[in-house]
């Protein structure tokens, strides 16, 4: 006979630790009715963020226009903000044009109980509002220092409408987090993404269907070929961002926003140069400019799902460029 379900219970903190819904209990005689449950409010309700996201819309918008990456400091941090630094300075670099306007509005909220933990996920849908007309889904986490911080855009994964999405589970207005067993088979998902990330290769158990640029994360940045020992040395790193990951429960398990960042250090001796590609140039780089040592790192936000029958599956996007530090040839 298979084991009961565990119960899901509202999230407390980042990765996943979980607190009581704050139910007042005791003894109840005859003449005394229960008390009613109170259940706590979320650490964000849908009022406060429709304003949190007019207010992120305006500010990107006119920080957009600008190229201003310090007017983004107010509502974004994290891998948000330095892909978005590093877009403006490729953009001046290559003449480019500047980002059209677009207004973010919030989706599913799927928040914690007030008091419990300082994060909150806008998880958006095919047909919602929160799809960018119809283009791409947003699905977005935002994190706050303290209660008195203010909210910051820190992951933001964009999918295309065709591709499912997990739903949160919700309890009494408040997010529900997952059990010690559901947190398990979540670190070993996360494992076998990272894995992913630096191989290429997929476990088993790893759905990686929907990974988009993750699948090309191990081979990321300026192509040289023939690198032999004589000619010189290139490293690959790849590991997760901060904050870590905040689990929410889903009918099928749990899941999670996480951030992939990879780099590739290349150092050529003897004489050796390569050239940067002339299509598809990273940031501030000119195409075709012979490169005698590099490093270039790209960030890919994901969604990671851990489910209950021990399968698991990755929603990536798009390599996200944060440094192009080059040495020209001389």
């Amino acid at each position: 006979m298979p084991a009961p379900r565990p119960v899901a219970r509202p999230l407390a903190g980042l990765v996943g630790a979980v607190a009581s819904l704050g139910l007042l209990s005791g003894c109840v005689g005859a003449e005394v009715a229960a008390v009613p449950a109170q259940v706590r409010e979320p650490v964000i309700d849908r009022e406060a963020a429709t304003t949190l996201f007019a207010s992120l819309s305006t500010t990107r918008n006119t920080a957009n226009a600008a190229r201003d990456a310090a007017a983004l400091t107010s509502i974004t941090t994290g891998p948000v903000l330095r892909s978005s630094t590093f877009a403006f300075a490729a953009q001046t670099a290559q003449g480019a044009a500047v980002v059209a306007p677009h207004t973010s509005v919030p989706g599913t909220l799927a928040a914690p109980a007030a008091g419990t933990a300082d994060w909150f996920y806008s998880l958006g849908a095919p047909g919602d509002p929160a799809a960018s007309d119809g283009e791409f889904v947003e699905s977005t986490l935002f994190t706050r220092a303290s209660a008195d911080a203010p909210w910051l855009l820190t992951y933001q994964l964009a999918t295309d409408p065709a591709v499912a999405l997990p739903h949160p589970v919700l309890g009494g207005g408040s997010a529900v987090g997952p059990d010690d067993g559901a947190l398990a088979r979540g670190a070993a998902a996360l494992e076998d993404v990272l894995a992913f990330a630096r191989t290429g290769e997929a476990a088993p158990a790893l759905d990686v269907t929907d990974a988009d640029q993750l699948a090309t994360a191990h081979t990321q940045g300026f192509p040289v070929a023939d690198l032999s020992p004589e000619s010189g040395t290139e490293e690959r790193s790849c590991a997760y961002e901060a904050p870590d990951p905040a689990w929410l429960t889903s009918p099928d398990g749990v899941f999670a926003l996480a951030s992939v960042e990879c780099t590739q250090s290349v150092t050529l001796t003897g004489g050796w140069t390569a050239p940067t590609p002339t299509t598809g140039t990273l940031g501030t780089v000119p195409p075709g400019a012979r490169l005698s040592a590099w490093t270039v790192t790209q960030t890919v936000t994901v969604l990671v799902e851990a489910h209950d029958d021990g399968t698991s599956r990755v929603v990536g996007s798009r390599l996200r460029p944060v440094r192009t530090d080059v040495t020209l040839a001389p």
